[in-house]
């Protein structure tokens, strides 16, 4: 597991000897960097990612993925097919011509070295700039479904649990209840994305069966159309009537907690909101392809150029020239192909991808900080307690 002991950390109070092997032992421990929920990695830590560790990561990073390697692969083929014709035709020249008109083929690949190392290299500044972009668009895409999509569901949730409690009423059942319906919009979400929507035993098995609704809260919230990706939205309506219903029996007294609570439901609404729109509309198509078509042309090119330098300077004999080309051959579109795989991988992070979200940690978190709030408020400090006074039996708080 991966160490969370903030003590660790080097101080001015910590022995030089215990700091030193601390901090070896944080960058270069034999456990595993990342741990995982399912195929999706849960945290990691960043430290032994800035050291040779690096080299001994394997799952749930870029090199876990078998298509980078096959691309490579197909490369280096390409690679070959240019430069072993070429070494032969330079051969031949040998054989059946004279001095003058080898040094004269050889001369001509020499004088073009140039010209190709120039064009090979406004290619791979080209793709870098166009991948960069679209990194940065990527990225923060993912992070404002983190942010503004599930961040504002838990904090929704999480706000309605709390100021309910404490203001409102402490029923056991309506609190579960907003937790539970919290927790089944966001599962809906992954349900969906994961292609289970319409998969009866992943629906029992994500919905009912993990508690999050009962049998018939199910059969009320789907009714005869079955499970709709709508429906991950539609539920905040219960939240909404939960209000509503607390309002009519008078427990709610003022106007303003009403505002407020209702806009809570309305921010977990827009979260989910957030999360439909950014899963339901992708980038534009044409932009996606032109630039894979950009990195894929780029690669190809790349690798023509370097087998006919290759040729040449293999017939040399200059190995040392000769493994710089193949080392730029595979080193440049390795990395480019690897960006574009993690920037697919985070276009979905509902989808179950090594970069996705957790679906059984923000369930437990939101369930957890939930009843946090609820019990932390059964336990108060005394004098805050005292200054409190007595409880007000109408509204049914703490006794």
């Amino acid at each position: 597991m991966i160490s969370k002991d903030i003590g660790k950390m080097t101080n001015e109070d910590t022995p030089l000897l215990e700091s030193v092997r601390s901090t070896l032992s944080e960058a270069y421990s034999l456990d595993a960097p990342c741990t995982f929920e399912g195929t999706s990695v849960a945290d990691y830590e960043p430290y032994k990612f800035a050291t040779l560790r690096v080299f001994c990561a394997w799952k749930g990073t870029v090199l876990d993925d078998f298509v980078l390697f096959v691309e490579l692969a197909f490369l280096t083929l390409v690679f070959a097919a240019v430069a072993v014709p070429v070494y032969i035709m330079q051969s031949k020249t040998i054989g059946s011509a004279d001095q003058d008109e080898r040094r004269e083929l050889l001369a001509k690949l020499v004088a073009q070295e140039d010209n190709m190392r120039k064009f090979s290299l406004i290619m791979t500044m080209l793709a870098a700039f166009l991948l960069s972009l679209y990194t940065t668009i990527m990225l923060g895409r993912w992070w404002t479904m983190r942010t503004l999509g599930i961040g504002k569901m838990k904090a929704a949730s999480s706000e309605l649990v709390l100021y309910i409690s404490q203001f409102v009423t402490n029923d056991k059942q309506v609190l579960s209840a907003v937790r539970r319906y919290s927790r089944a919009s966001l599962r809906l979400l992954f349900l969906w994305r994961q292609g289970n929507i319409h998969n009866p035993e992943e629906i029992q098995k994500g919905l009912i069966d993990s508690g999050i609704l009962t049998k018939e809260e199910f059969e009320n919230l789907c009714g005869p159309k079955g499970v709709r990706p709508c429906l991950c939205e539609g539920i905040w309506t219960w939240q909404v009537n939960i209000i509503q219903a607390l309002h009519k029996e008078g427990l709610i007294k003022s106007q303003h907690m009403l505002v407020f609570l209702l806009k809570r439901c309305q921010d977990g609404r827009s979260g989910v909101q957030c999360l439909t729109t950014h899963l339901g509309t992708k980038l534009p198509m044409q932009y996606v392809h032109l630039l894979g078509l950009i990195v894929k042309v780029h690669n190809l090119i790349l690798a023509v150029i370097m087998g006919v330098l290759f040729s040449t300077a293999l017939k040399r004999r200059n190995l040392i020239i000769c493994i710089q080309l193949y080392g730029r051959t595979m080193l440049m579109p390795f990395l480019l192909n690897a960006i574009l795989l993690i920037n697919a991988e985070l276009a979905d992070p509902f989808d179950g991808g090594s970069a996705g979200f957790q679906p059984l940690k923000y369930d437990q978190d939101f369930e957890t900080d939930g009843e946090s709030f609820e019990s932390a408020g059964g336990l108060l400090p005394p004098w805050v307690d005292d200054r409190q006074g007595d409880t007000d039996e109408e509204t049914g708080l703490r006794a």
